[in-house]
């Protein structure tokens, strides 16, 4: 029964990232009818920022309630939100319902994983691969799905067939998802996060989880439409490459865990970012050929998301049972939150100069993320 439940958390990760780049998969159809990308960049914002912030009291509550109904009502919040985008004609009605999808996103993470930290002592790194693998499984569904049914029918019917998978998953999870021990070990209740760990490691950590953030909410956002309509490659082609980018992170996210378990969480987050500071840039130089830009794809998808079993395996790693879903909840509320404000920000670049000022500042994101990773005690 555990084995099913840590793959229906898994595949709940999966339709919760679906719902989170349907908007960005499906941005050069909806663009117009909003008013272009500046409101689009601050649509996609609103939704991240509930997402994110969210996190925060969800993980409080992830402690206290049983994490199989918080992850449930995470799906059926999800598609329900997704069938109200999909009937709404008018911007507030829009808005509305993206922050209700924000909101049930936010639902997901804090009990998601900390039931698969707790579901386990051993091999945290390869768990949080096999749980990120879920994530990008449903992104890159969620790229093909939205740009292929969009480019056909129109984006709202990829928001009416992501409405009705969320609550399908939500049922789905009540059955299959057993409720973890919070356990007595691991440090007591009255620890947050273990006191070997120094504030000034810390800080830095958390400083690094909301560059991560802002990388993923931001290049997210824009790299379909970036592909599309400044390297000139076609739609459905497009979200192709934007899938197969994501299916490969779903792989780095498995290697990244596996190595972390056996050479330690830092050197591999230090791979994963200089590689991505140094793509990033690469690909505004870059002609849009379309091989070439199928390997910048996968390479990017790869680096990325190698970091990112690491950084979740640490947290797991300093927080005491009883409160690690209070651990992941202020870490996605910092990675989501503070990072929400890159899709605003890329979209002000594109609108005022070009979008490859928006993967500048990218780049540049990803390179601070390296230079503070170098900071990290050799112990993580």
């Amino acid at each position: 029964m555990r084995r099913a439940g840590v793959y229906a958390i898994a595949w709940s990760h999966g339709a919760m990232h679906a719902y989170l780049v349907l908007l960005p998969a499906l941005a050069p159809l909806i663009k117009a009818e909003v008013g272009g990308y500046a409101i689009l960049g601050i649509l996609i914002s609103l939704v991240f920022l509930f997402y994110g912030w969210g996190s925060l009291p969800v993980g409080i509550m992830a402690d206290r309630s049983q994490k199989r109904l918080m992850i449930a009502a995470s799906m059926l919040l999800c598609g329900s939100s997704s069938l109200l985008i999909a009937i709404a004609h008018s911007l507030p009605l829009l808005g509305a319902g993206l922050i209700l999808l924000g909101l049930g996103a936010s639902l997901y993470h804090p009990p998601g994983y900390a039931a698969i930290a707790l579901y386990t002592t051993e091999t945290r790194g390869r768990y949080m691969g096999i749980q990120g693998l879920g994530g990008l499984v449903g992104m890159a569904l969620s790229y093909i799905t939205a740009t292929s049914i969009g480019s056909m029918m129109g984006w709202r019917i990829p928001f009416l067939l992501w409405g009705l998978i969320g609550i399908a998953m939500g049922i789905m999870d009540l059955l299959l998802i057993s409720e973890p021990e919070g356990g007595a070990q691991g440090g007591g209740h009255r620890e947050w996060i273990s006191l070997s760990v120094g504030v000034r490691r810390l800080i830095i950590v958390f400083a690094i989880i909301i560059l991560s953030g802002a990388l993923w909410s931001g290049v997210s956002s824009f790299l379909l439409a970036y592909i599309s309509e400044v390297k000139g490659v076609q739609l459905l082609i497009a979200g192709g490459l934007s899938t197969i980018s994501y299916t490969v992170g779903s792989i780095a996210q498995l290697i990244g865990g596996e190595l972390s378990d056996r050479i330690g969480r830092r050197i591999v987050i230090l791979i994963g970012f200089a590689a991505y500071s140094l793509l990033l840039f690469t690909l505004t130089r870059a002609p849009g050929s379309l091989p070439l830009m199928l390997l910048l794809l996968i390479l990017l998808g790869f680096s990325f998301y190698l970091t990112q079993s690491p950084i979740n395996a640490l947290l797991g790693d300093v927080s005491p049972r009883r409160s690690v879903g209070a651990t992941y909840g202020f870490n996605f509320a910092v990675k989501y939150g503070i990072g929400s404000f890159t899709p605003a920000l890329a979209g002000y670049l594109t609108a005022r100069y070009s979008m490859d000022y928006a993967f500048y500042l990218f780049s540049l994101i990803s390179l601070a993320a390296f230079l503070l990773s170098l900071l990290i005690g050799e112990e993580s």
